[in-house]
């Protein structure tokens, strides 16, 4: 039996589903309140029928309710933990550290408890540290205090140390730090909210660097390591550095809509930031932009995938075929709603 926390996200139902396209046993993670939305779109891409569903349990566990993981996690034989919050809010930090960093000591805990005989825990390239822009960052870099670290990836970061914390005690883990995550799912919800901004008609753009990588990938890179018994090592997945303005680009293009044409620098940015927290302050919502997101859009981050293509032959999805593919969801689903 194979354990998915947090199945009802952007990643975790792309997981679940490349699991049972495999023919196997899994028990999905949710929360009470968890929207099944983007699972069952997600699943009606990768599926014509619902044959697989057969091999599918669904089960209520948050990754803080240890009495409810204590059950979801017995008889399990493999975890793949893709459960975290993701916020850039200074609002949402302390709940965010809770459900990163205590949610995943809970679930390595109960892993060892359980005889778990392996586990993989989906970090991110921001676990990995910003020390300062234009960096290459590879998976022996050391994680360095820095302004440019967000708290969702200082989160991120004290996660880790939680699961090499569980490798010492025995738990066969294997961590994977994937870039920007690209495809298709909630259009209103993190990475795939670009594609729905870019549709909608998006003006300005950054020279700011990032990794990127398709969500398939991440998926497949992360079973492929579980499969070949690789533990107590992680994985940059990472398909390409490419700048936010080219990814722009290529999106408007695929979306038959206006290229951006206004360059944000650091004095836009700013008046941004200060026009998003009086929209905020004014409506009571979350700012659409942060000093956190801010700052990242203008630097430049560079990750090197050569570890995982060494160790495992893995390649990645082009950026432009995922973009093609995204935009390709997108307008159905728009032509649909």
């Amino acid at each position: 039996m194979i354990a998915v926390s947090g199945a009802t996200g952007f990643l975790g139902a792309h997981l679940v589903c490349r699991l049972l396209k495999k023919g196997l046993q899994v028990r999905a993670l949710k929360r009470s309140d968890s929207n099944m939305a983007e699972f069952e779109y997600i699943y009606s891409l990768l599926f014509i029928n619902n044959d697989a569903k057969q091999n599918l349990t669904w089960f209520e566990a948050d990754v803080l309710d240890i009495p409810a993981l204590e059950i979801a996690l017995h008889g399990v034989d493999e975890v793949y933990h893709c459960a975290a919050m993701v916020s850039f809010s200074q609002k949402d930090k302390d709940i965010m550290m809770q459900a990163n960093v205590q949610g995943t000591a809970n679930m390595v805990n109960l892993s060892l408890i359980h005889g778990v005989k392996k586990f993989a825990h989906i970090s991110s390239i921001a676990a990995l540290g910003r020390e300062k822009s234009g960096v290459h960052v590879t998976e022996k870099s050391k994680w360095v205090e820095s302004k440019l670290n967000s708290n969702y990836a200082v989160s991120k970061y004290k996660a880790e140390m939680e699961v090499w914390r569980a490798s010492m005690e025995g738990l066969n883990v294997v961590i994977v730090n994937p870039g920007v995550i690209l495809g298709s799912g909630n259009w209103q919800k993190g990475s795939c909210a670009l594609f729905n901004m870019a549709y909608k008609g998006m003006p300005f753009y950054t020279h700011g660097v990032n990794g990127y990588v398709d969500v398939l990938d991440v998926a497949d890179a992360t079973i492929q390591l579980m499969d070949n018994n690789i533990f107590a090592e992680r994985f940059i997945l990472v398909s390409e550095n490419t700048s936010i303005k080219y990814f722009l680009d290529e999106t408007a293009t695929q979306l038959n809509k206006k290229k951006p044409s206004i360059e944000v620098n650091k004095i836009l940015a700013e008046m941004a930031l200060i026009g998003s927290a009086i929209a905020a302050f004014l409506t009571g919502k979350k700012p659409n932009l942060t000093k956190e997101t801010s700052r990242a859009s203008l630097n430049k981050y560079y990750y090197s995938n050569q570890k995982i293509k060494d160790k495992i032959g893995f390649e990645f999805i082009p950026i432009k075929q995922t973009i093609a593919q995204t935009c390709n969801h997108l307008l159905q689903q728009k032509k649909t709603s």
